[in-house]
């Protein structure tokens, strides 16, 4: 049996959309689910600031979390739930589980200032250096995906032996391939080395389809990969966390928190070694 899918969950919309992604994700795969529970006010939710957040009994938990498994019949469904922070009880869970992917919702919070919203996905990868799936509410994207974007630089990629799972799982399921790389607009925006970058970090050994190359010139970098995932029709974007991205989180100004701060596609985070 594959590993697990680890889901996050505080009953609200962009959490439930997120279940239903990893359950469409997991079928293919047979992969069972862990839903953990989480508190709403510690996970990255605009209604944390306005105090509109309505707290629920045990009862109420439970119900909720009862129609949740039901909406997954066809998975294994293991439910968990947790009175810690996020961070402690993801990383909790994970040292139990081994999952192969911790995944989360994300509501919208485009009309709340950057400043105000938690690197929720930086510190979760951070934590428990799993590779970490956060899927925008109202993301149309197919699932599984059928045209994979990896955005990338020109350095080298060394990934965490947990991104082995996802090696698999874009082995197995063959969708179309696009490196995608920003430059200045001075500079040439040829991918070849990102290219490079990434088949030598393994990540997409085993993918048989040829991979392509996307070049986008742009003075923002996350503007610019999120401008390559339109273009190159990506149904999900793929981001290599770098630790400086983790030291960058403070007030959310780093490549990665920025891309998933704005991005709407589904985005798989996966932690790299340096």
């Amino acid at each position: 049996m594959a590993a697990p899918f680890l889901v996050l969950t505080d009953f609200t919309p962009a959490a439930d959309q997120a279940l239903q992604y990893a359950a469409a994700l997991a079928a293919p795969l047979q992969a069972p689910l862990i839903l953990l529970h989480i508190r709403r006010e510690t996970l990255l939710d605009p209604d944390a600031f306005n105090g509109s957040i309505r707290h629920m009994s045990e009862g109420e938990v439970a119900a909720a979390l009862q129609s949740r498994v039901a909406s997954v019949a066809s998975l294994p469904v293991t439910v968990e739930s947790a009175v810690e922070g996020v961070e402690t009880a993801v990383s909790e869970a994970v040292s139990r589980h081994s999952p192969s992917l911790v995944i989360l919702g994300k509501p919208d919070t485009e009309t709340t200032p950057d400043e105000l919203v938690s690197s929720t996905s930086l510190k979760l990868l951070r934590a428990t250096r799993t590779p970490l799936l956060v899927v925008p509410v109202g993301a149309a994207a197919a699932v599984p995906p059928h045209a994979v974007t990896i955005a990338a630089d020109n350095s080298p990629i060394s990934l965490k032996t947990q991104s082995e799972g996802m090696r698999e799982l874009l082995a197995y399921l063959k969708p179309r391939l696009t490196v995608a790389h920003v430059a200045e607009p001075e500079n040439s925006d040829t991918c070849t080395v990102a290219l490079d970058a990434v088949a030598a970090s393994g990540l997409i050994a085993g993918v048989e389809s040829r991979i392509h190359c996307h070049g986008v010139r742009h003075r923002r970098v996350p503007e610019g990969i999120l401008q390559a995932a339109q273009e190159t029709h990506a149904d999900l974007l793929v981001l290599v966390a770098r630790r400086r991205s983790f030291l960058g989180q403070l007030f959310n100004r780093s490549v990665t928190s920025q891309v998933v701060l704005h991005g709407r596609l589904p985005m798989l985070l996966l932690p790299a070694l340096d």
